[in-house]
């Protein structure tokens, strides 16, 4: 009988203890950077590239996998009247700013309260980022797409990253024929995890020989 692969959806996600680890500035300086706990960097400010505040870290989200961090969740300030809101921002969006310990983004207060957008190849909007998926190892298996009413299960490996959206290679026609699930269930069996993946074109990286 095969295993079940846990999926959660982000909303659900644990909390991550940001005391235990350092964090290191070399992936985005090309070499051996200045270290920091995690700790420290908690409430960092993230600043636009005008310098104008758009919020402040809440928290960082590890793939224990790669030992990379994958994800922030970023505090800001909503729309008038709706206090202020979590974003959800894959870590590449960031920088770092060494002198000021701050993060940058390339976006606005205007964009943060908008959905991250996912794009095909000629650049023409295929959906909305509507959740981050984690299995119960801490890998970001899936995102959901919100393409045409429907949510879609896309592989992460499958996207790339342009500048303040994601890109995948696929068509109108891939996406409307791709697997569903049912979206009242918190996991999915690991066959339908598998076909979903290879539907995509990506090998699930849980079947890979190390």
């Amino acid at each position: 009988m095969k295993k079940i692969l846990p999926i959660i959806l982000f909303a659900l996600l644990f909390v991550f203890a940001p005391t235990l680890l350092a964090f290191n500035t070399a992936g985005m300086q090309g070499g051996w950077g200045k270290t920091y706990k995690l700790s420290t960097l908690d409430k960092s400010k993230v600043k636009s590239l005008k310098g104008e505040i758009l919020g402040e870290i809440e928290d960082f989200v590890m793939d224990p996998q790669s030992g990379r961090i994958a994800l922030v969740i970023l505090s800001h300030v909503g729309m008038v009247g709706t206090g202020h809101k979590v974003k959800i921002i894959p870590y590449e969006f960031l920088s770092f700013d060494e002198s000021e310990k701050t993060f940058i983004l390339d976006a606005s207060k205007e964009d943060l309260t908008s959905p991250i957008e996912v794009k095909n190849l000629q650049a023409e909007k295929l959906g909305e980022i509507e959740d981050f998926v984690i299995d119960s190892q801490g890998r970001i298996p899936f995102v959901i797409l919100s393409h045409v009413g429907k949510m879609i299960l896309i592989p992460y490996s499958a996207l790339s990253i342009e500048g303040k959206y994601f890109v995948l290679d696929a068509t109108e026609e891939k996406l409307t024929s791709a697997p569903l699930i049912d979206g009242k269930e918190d996991s999915i069996n690991q066959p339908k995890a598998e076909e979903i993946y290879r539907y995509f074109g990506q090998s699930p990286y849980w079947t890979a020989e190390f």
